[in-house]
């Protein structure tokens, strides 16, 4: 301990990742355009159709103009698209919560150029061979035809060959409530994807959805991929898709380390608050190269999860101005939806970061400053930028992709033992060198 009772912390350096595996798409409109193009669907069929267009809750890179583009070539086809919240129970299970979600991420009708029509309603449609509901939301249903938009990745709770996508979409999203409910209670008997692809199988067979468009972000966050297909091509594309984004998605620069210093979790990062496979806790099961992290400490919860703060439970401590954000309600909700009490255990929380980092160190076996392995993120999403002590650095190689910054800084403690941020727009003031 110093004289002044505090565990002295590492000074730190700034890792930077320098480029992408795959470069982002140039003409992301264009590229859109084409894709949808190419499918062949004969303007016959579109001209006058009410066609309901998927926006969902993840926080996909570019969602508004992706949705947007998509309308427009909806309407340059003759056809009379509106958009449609497809997002399981998130949003408080509430119309008017998915459509703040929406709004939030800029997918309002003066943007898109569409109504945005919001309603929790559902219509079962069938049932899948194994007695599983099959819902689509009301809206879709009674449209013409439906257009499913998702980002294809790597899912939060498990690994499969084919984990967070366009059936996804269709099995969760777009049965609300009432097809998340059904897809986590048969998931803990069956698994996700065995039901995932059951239930997004009732609904392409009733020829309800016109066509799939699935995009694949890079590490950098852009998009790096397009791709669309009809109905009957969703599950194929879609299965030769994950592999290529799987190696796309963010990760921290080292995969073993003793303590995550987490500025923000939230329900805009990730489904699980944080990404279960970028910190190396939550998912079944969990992949071979996860990264091994003895303690994780995370600051605050975001503004947009409006106090659902599901996947607190994989962290070992937190900040008090995180938990008083906290809403047991919408994470009550969202915990009984998905089945998975952890993920709502509230953890200890302490009243500032000095206190909390004097308790997790002290965990850890006090370590000299020069032992410290410790590395600090805004989050779990934006992974391109991040903060490691800087002995541990020094003596650990440098990853591809990767180039360090050469000046080191000392973190920074206010009047109430509250850190001051390397990263822009977290918590706390960014850091001044």
């Amino acid at each position: 301990m110093s004289k002044n009772g505090h565990i002295p912390l590492s000074s730190f350096k700034l890792l930077e990742r320098t480029s992408p595996t795959m470069p982002g798409v140039a003409d992301l409109e264009g590229e859109i355009r084409q894709s949808l193009s190419r499918l062949g669907i004969s303007r016959d069929r579109l001209a006058g159709a009410r066609v309901a267009v998927t926006a969902g809750s993840r926080g996909i890179a570019n969602l508004k103009e992706i949705i947007k583009a998509s309308c427009d070539w909806l309407k340059s086809q003759g056809a009379r698209p509106f958009v449609i919240p497809a997002m399981g129970s998130h949003g408080g299970a509430t119309a008017e919560g998915q459509r703040l979600i929406l709004e939030e991420y800029g997918v309002t009708p003066d943007f898109i150029g569409v109504e945005v029509k919001s309603d929790m309603a559902t219509v079962q449609v069938g049932e899948t061979p194994e007695g599983f509901s099959v819902n689509v939301d009301r809206n879709a249903w009674e449209a013409d035809s439906i257009l499913v938009i998702n980002r294809i990745k790597p899912h939060t709770d498990f690994s499969g060959s084919i984990e967070s996508g366009l059936l996804k979409m269709i099995a969760v999203g777009l049965g609300k409530r009432e097809g998340a409910a059904v897809t986590h209670r048969w998931s803990r008997r069956y698994g996700n994807e065995h039901v995932i692809r059951s239930i997004a199988g009732v609904t392409l067979a009733t020829g309800k959805v016109l066509c799939g468009l699935a995009v694949a972000e890079n590490e950098m966050h852009q998009i790096a991929l397009v791709r669309a297909a009809l109905s009957d091509g969703i599950v194929t594309m879609e299965e030769a898709t994950l592999p290529i984004a799987r190696n796309l998605v963010p990760r921290l620069p080292y995969a073993q380390f003793r303590l995550l210093v987490v500025d923000e979790m939230g329900k805009n990062i990730s489904g699980t608050g944080m990404d279960t496979k970028v910190i190396g806790r939550g998912a079944r099961p969990l992949p071979v190269d996860s990264p091994q992290i003895e303690l994780i400490y995370v600051r605050d919860l975001t503004e947009e999860s409006d106090g659902n703060s599901i996947g607190v439970g994989m962290a070992d401590a937190i900040h008090e101005r995180f938990y008083c954000k906290i809403d047991l309600s919408k994470m009550y909700m969202n915990s009984r939806t998905s089945l998975n009490p952890m993920m709502a255990r509230v953890p200890m929380y302490l009243s500032s970061d000095r206190e909390a980092l004097d308790y997790m160190l002290a965990t850890l076996g006090t370590p000299d400053v020069a032992e410290q392995r410790v590395i600090w993120i805004r989050n779990t999403l934006e992974l391109n930028r991040v903060a490691a002590s800087s002995q541990f650095v020094e003596e650990a190689s440098t990853p591809t992709g990767w180039q360090v910054v050469p000046e080191e800084f000392t973190a920074r403690f206010d009047d109430a033992g509250n850190l001051a941020s390397p990263f822009e727009r977290a918590v706390g003031k960014a850091h001044e060198s």
